[in-house]
């Protein structure tokens, strides 16, 4: 029996009760150290045999992240959370550990403070008092997910946790400090994102509660759909409720990767890129069509980020990758998101939305509780509309090669602009003001003024602002003093908006901007926010950016802290 630990210390291995031969091989980057299993003659083929293999995580675990009080908002108590996604669940427990299995799963976990984890809580029990003066008394925590899901959405957090309600079946969970405005931001706003989705999909949401976890802000992405405890990032609690999108995508995720999930890294896009889609059919059902025609357009900006970082030709750029040898986190970016949410809307318009909408409740429920590739997606939309001939024919015609498999972008859609037009029409006078302002002689009449923006919900700062990216080389330390202080981007709580604005001073090597940016650094290890912004300090002030860096080492999630090692001194890291 061959499993995948990774960095584990594997102490005994039994096999029915009984105590059996194993051995630890050498390790495979990224992959681990083969753990082999000698299982006993009796153990025939298709018998039930029950394993128990009792192991210690490592200082080197790439999945937990362990937070002293020190690190924590109130710094009373000690936390930890989990990160198992791609492939680091195999340093928490030895497993098979591949989005083509799936399982069901009891939890038991004792710690002196809350414990949650990716099931439904059937209490808490078994106190046992501390063993020595000064330590704190246990409590055994238990949790059964009944719904076969994959490894990497195995999930724990334990911290000084409290909770309020949100919804009829859903509550969130914060440091107690944070816990009113987390409330505040979160309540009433899942079950109407249900609803919408539940008139969309099929089967109903499997997973009986929907609870929303808000980490400390090191957590390395803007949330993880851990069945029925999404993760979130604390930079969603915004206080103006303007970026509950990120619940609307990890929600969705309910469906598309949790209950259908994609059978290998290579076809991430199964998960992402449906989600995506979902999230977006969300907001049109909620707040109106040119809503998901406007979040479309912002994907579309960081879709452009990611292929130019990449290349336009390069392998990752493709919607079905080759990662033999490769570690997924690599290849994380938006792109699987992105080029996974116009795949799918490309067969909205070429299909038509009735009948593509006929389409996606036969999808998850044919493929409920099972994980797939991107062979069996197809497979599954030619046979749906095998009878119907003016659809058959034009899938008969489509180039799924070109889809699959060509890096670069994909075609791009006509957008409704409605929500945009103003964002484009104010970085055109920004443009012209910058232009002038560069040429001694010229002058610009635009005068800008705080009333530029009235009305705007922050989404459209977020494409303005990334619409002066695209010259912000050319900004003045003088225009992009003002560009903060005339919109308040400066000082704004919304760190959408904030390391937008930062980004463009650091791209303009406007110093003020400098210790600003270094300091959100070491306020946020969301991966989004993080591996751009310092990318752009790095060029501006690269002495800054390393100092920045081994100043918050320890604060960022062992994931973030690979990535941005990489991203700073190369392959090897530091």
């Amino acid at each position: 029996m061959l499993i995948n630990p990774s960095f584990l210390d594997v102490s005994v291995v039994e096999v029915d009760g009984k105590s059996v031969q194993f051995n630890v091989g050498d390790r495979v980057e990224p992959y681990g150290s083969p753990l082999t299993i000698t299982l006993p003659s009796k153990a025939t083929k298709g018998k039930t045999i029950d394993v128990e293999i009792k192991v210690a995580t490592t200082e080197k675990c790439t999945a937990l992240q362990w937070m002293t009080p020190a690190q924590t908002s109130n710094k009373k108590h000690p936390y930890m959370f989990s990160q198992c996604q791609a492939i680091h669940a195999r340093s928490v427990f030895p497993c098979q550990d591949t989005p083509d299995v799936k399982s069901t799963f009891s939890f038991a976990l004792r710690s002196p403070l809350p414990v949650l984890a990716s099931g439904l809580p059937t209490g808490a029990s078994d106190y046992q008092p501390p063993k020595k003066d000064g330590e704190s008394g246990t409590m055994k925590y238990t949790f059964e997910q009944k719904v076969p899901m994959t490894v990497y959405l195995f999930a724990i957090a334990s911290g000084d946790l409290a909770c309020a309600s949100i919804g009829p079946r859903s509550t969130v969970w914060s440091g107690p400090e944070e816990l009113l405005a987390c409330q505040r931001e979160l309540d009433g706003e899942i079950e109407p994102f249900m609803k919408a989705l539940e008139s969309i999909v099929s089967p109903t949401y499997q997973w009986g509660q929907y609870n929303v976890l808000i980490l400390p802000p090191s957590f390395p992405y803007g949330g993880m759909e851990n069945p029925v405890w999404t993760y979130a990032t604390p930079s969603i609690i915004s206080g103006d409720k303007q970026n509950v999108d990120v619940i609307a995508h990890e929600l969705s995720h309910s469906w598309s990767g949790n209950l259908v999930s994609a059978a290998s890294w290579e076809h991430f896009w199964l998960n992402e890129g449906w989600t995506t889609y979902l999230e977006r059919r969300i907001a049109a059902a909620i707040h109106g069509e040119a809503h998901r025609h406007f979040s479309a357009i912002i994907g579309w900006k960081a879709l452009e980020q990611s292929i130019e970082n990449y290349g336009a030709d390069h392998p990752y750029t493709k919607l079905v990758l080759d990662l033999k040898g490769q570690d997924p986190d690599d290849a994380f970016s938006s792109i699987p998101y992105e080029k996974g949410f116009h795949a799918l809307y490309q067969f909205e318009l070429l299909l038509g939305k009735s009948k593509w909408d006929s389409f996606i409740p036969h999808y998850f429920d044919t493929f409920k509780f099972k994980s797939v590739d991107s062979y069996d997606f197809k497979s599954c939309l030619l046979e749906f509309f095998d009878k119907d001939a003016e659809c058959k024919k034009k899938l008969e015609e489509f180039d799924w090669d070109k889809l699959f498999y060509a890096p670069g972008y994909p075609v791009k859609p006509e957008f409704d602009q409605t929500m945009v037009k103003s964002c484009y029409e104010l970085a055109d006078k920004w443009q012209a003001l910058v232009a002038a302002s560069s040429v001694s002689s010229t002058s610009s009449t635009f005068k800008p003024q705080a009333s530029d923006i009235d009305g705007w919900v922050s989404n459209q700062s977020v494409v303005f602002l990334e619409r002066l990216q695209s010259f912000a080389s050319t900004f003045s330390p003088e225009n992009v003093h003002t560009l903060g202080a005339t919109y308040g981007y400066d000082k704004t709580q919304n760190i959408e908006v904030l390391s937008r604005y930062l980004n463009i001073g650091l791209m303009a090597k406007a110093k003020e901007t400098y210790a600003p940016a270094a300091e959100l650094l070491g306020k946020i290890g969301r991966m989004k926010f993080v591996r751009p912004m310092f990318r752009l300090l790095n060029e501006a002030d690269r002495e800054l950016a390393v100092k920045t860096f081994e100043a918050n080492r320890e604060f960022y999630h062992p994931i973030c802290r690979q990535m941005v090692e990489k991203d700073l001194f190369g392959e090897e890291g530091k």
